[in-house]
């Protein structure tokens, strides 16, 4: 079968474990012909770097296409924002995909994309949904130009569209606001990762504990990201900074931005127990998350919140209305750790230093429920159906 993944401002990056990059390879794995066709734009660690247009094949055998998009009203702002490609058509012609998956529900080229599925009814035409009101028309202005511009393509392409796929509520409820999509048009697609057996994550404890000279008993925790103010990290460290006991050791890994530096690197430095990591590509955080025990995601969401469970981490998060939900729980949220500030973080971290046996709990709730639902394998099948 041939996959085409359509991720025009995405700034697709090897090496990571977005969404996209897991799921084209669990398609090459799966054994099908499998390209993306993105922008020019990559990361190079923290920082976006702009590329060359080139078509190759990667290291797992998927075809990368980058291009650039037409200027659009002599207005690089104008460019971004429409995301539009006419040379996409000739690579749809060429390539003949059986399924294209288009990433992200706004941009120009889904019409095109809806065009040439309905002179191939046999082409399966999927498009996914991350976008909510904590990353998406924050403004006026901004949920506007979604509801006039981006709202004339998806009606447009929309009845050739097999399904939209969200990763969460909060992304039904956006869909449903701003281009008036119905539900029975919208398909649960979670994030996800790689599971890592329970063999792999005493391996992994281990390694930790030995590299850092940990305890045998020691309590791991982690926290990631681009460390903006959104994240709480700093109120994390405080909430840390509180519990006397060796057992517990912080691994955060990440980048400090300019704002940030002077709240977050003086807490960092005056704790021995904080590990600061820098920034690490996505793969070297799977592979580290799979010996922790908790994996602190206080304030707003990140993809890394189902990766932790893939890798057998419990995680301490704000309640966010998705993770209450039946989507990402079958036992009432007690896979989890809600925690909605410093006091109820010292907490969970008291409670689990008085009583493990809580923590291997929703450990082993939080992983079983995983391998169910966020097993990327799994997930990224949905597509050829």
């Amino acid at each position: 079968m041939k996959i085409l993944h359509i991720a025009l401002p995405s700034h697709f990056t090897e090496g990571m474990l977005y969404q996209e990059n897991v799921l084209i390879d669990m398609n090459r794995k799966d054994g099908h012909d499998t390209t993306i066709i993105t922008d020019v734009y990559h990361y190079e660690g923290s920082e976006l770097v702009e590329g060359p247009e080139e078509d190759r094949i990667m290291e797992n055998g998927a075809r990368i296409i980058r291009l650039k998009y037409d200027r659009v009203l002599f207005s690089d702002l104008w460019t971004e924002k429409i995301q539009k490609c006419r040379r996409l058509k000739k690579y749809l012609d060429e390539i003949q995909p059986d399924t294209i998956l288009y990433h992200g529900v706004c941009g120009y080229e889904m019409m095109d994309v809806a065009k040439y599925c309905k002179e191939h009814p046999e082409c399966l035409f999927y498009m996914d949904s991350h976008e909510d009101y904590t990353n998406s028309a924050m403004t006026f202005a901004s949920k506007t130009f979604y509801k006039i511009i981006h709202g004339h393509f998806v009606h447009r392409a929309l009845p050739q569209v097999d399904k939209i796929l969200s990763i969460c509520k909060e992304s039904d409820e956006w869909l449903g606001d701003i281009y008036g999509i119905k539900a029975d048009k919208i398909a649960f697609f979670p994030l996800g990762g790689k599971i890592y057996s329970l063999d792999q994550q005493k391996e992994c404890r281990k390694a930790i504990i030995n590299k850092y000279a940990l305890p045998q008993d020691a309590i791991i925790l982690a926290h990631s990201g681009k460390l903006s103010a959104g994240k709480k990290t700093a109120d994390l460290i405080k909430a840390f900074s509180r519990i006397k006991s060796e057992r517990l050791a912080l691994f955060i890994f990440g980048s400090i931005p300019s704002d940030m530096e002077t709240i977050i690197r003086p807490l960092l430095e005056a704790h021995s127990r904080i590990h600061f990591m820098g920034w690490k590509v996505s793969e070297e955080i799977e592979k580290f998350l799979a010996g922790v025990d908790l994996y602190c995601q206080p304030g707003e969401q990140s993809s890394t919140f189902e990766t932790a469970m893939c890798c057998g981490c419990v995680n301490m998060t704000y309640p966010h209305d998705s993770y209450i939900d039946s989507t990402y729980s079958d036992c009432d949220g007690d896979n989890y750790f809600f925690v909605d500030g410093e006091e109820d973080m010292v907490n969970v971290f008291n409670q689990i230093l008085e009583n493990p046996m809580i923590l291997e709990q929703k450990k082993a709730k939080s992983f079983a429920f995983a391998k169910l639902q966020f097993d990327y394998e799994v997930i990224a099948r949905r597509i050829y159906q």
